[in-house]
């Protein structure tokens, strides 16, 4: 169990194989206290309003399950193999990703035992916390045992700013990030105009309720991903997403090694906003262009758009070797 290759195959095949073999066993343990149909959705209202015969779903929600679990094991050694490293959360997603199918059998049957007909299943206050709970479980379980194997830096496209020239005996705090106006108009105004361009393809007038969902959800996302924030003092570096600072992430200067500056594309690391990659890198962005970049002891990295980068870096860099000499 101490290789790398045995944790991946335990982490991500334990799990959804455990419970898939539970689900078999309680379905024939069931037999008999199980309707034909067991309850599959749940409406607005929390009562039950689809269901599914009990063989079919058996076989398609087991099937998906052990299909997802073989294509995550296998996206798993190839990015450990090519030296992108493997990332204890992530192999945790996706092992509760790929035990949901199942899960749902599961619930399912749970929900409808010894019902009458599936219009009689328990509610969805019953069913949801165990499907969630069911996937928690799988996805915890993973993540105790999956290795964190850092990521092998092949092509460097980091340039490192050395220093400031801040001196010893002197003190330092930065306070920078970025904003995209045009990001924040962008979700703000998109909405209105998709829910009138399809207004006006189906000649149907829009009301006040449909719109307002669209319109919540632009809104939120322009306060949401529209800034970048952050503040570098002795201490640590404190990135805030966002107008109200959230999600922020704060990071010692005891765990970095080095800082430097990066250019990065619009839709690279996976778009805006906060992004977590397949390395374990996770960048905050808002825009395009030039970022900070604090690689940690752990080989990983923490990105931010900002402007300016290069002080920050070097910045960062003064400070880091200012408590080295400290604690020497």
């Amino acid at each position: 169990m101490r290789s790398v290759p045995m944790r991946v195959v335990a982490a991500l095949l334990s799990g959804p194989v455990l419970l898939t073999v539970a689900a078999l066993a309680l379905r024939n343990a069931w037999a008999d206290r199980l309707p034909d149909e067991v309850a599959t959705h749940w409406g607005p209202s929390g009562t039950p309003d689809q269901a599914t015969g009990l063989a079919p779903l058996t076989t398609w929600t087991v099937a998906i399950t052990l299909a997802l679990t073989v294509a995550v094991t296998v996206t798993a050694f190839v990015l450990w193999r090519t030296g992108r490293g493997v990332h204890r959360p992530l192999l945790g997603l996706a092992a509760g990703v790929a035990a949901l199918p199942v899960a749902t059998l599961v619930t399912s049957m749970v929900s409808t035992l010894d019902a009458a007909s599936w219009e009689d299943a328990a509610g969805a206050a019953t069913t949801v916390p165990l499907l969630l709970g069911l996937g928690l479980v799988v996805g915890a379980l993973a993540w105790l045992v999956a290795p964190d194997v850092p990521p092998q830096r092949r092509r460097d496209d980091v340039v490192t700013v050395e220093s400031v020239g801040l001196a010893a005996h002197e003190r330092a705090t930065w306070v920078g990030g970025t904003t995209n106006a045009g990001l924040a108009v962008i979700c703000v105004v998109a909405p209105p105009v998709v829910i009138a361009i399809v207004s006006a393809l189906s000649g149907t007038a829009p009301t006040w309720s449909s719109a307002l969902v669209p319109l919540l959800v632009g809104a939120l996302a322009a306060v949401g991903i529209a800034s970048v924030r952050v503040t570098i003092d002795e201490k640590a570096v404190s990135i805030r997403m966002g107008l109200l600072g959230y999600p922020r992430r704060t990071v010692p200067l005891s765990d970095v090694t080095s800082a430097g500056t990066t250019t990065l594309t619009l839709l690279g690391n996976g778009g805006l906003g906060v992004r977590l990659n397949a390395s374990g890198d996770v960048a905050f962005k808002c825009r395009g262009g030039e970022a900070l970049v604090l690689t940690l002891s752990t080989k990983r990295r923490v990105i931010a758009t900002v402007d300016h980068p290069d002080q920050a870096a070097g910045l960062v860099n003064d400070l880091v070797r200012q408590a080295r000499d400290r604690a020497s």
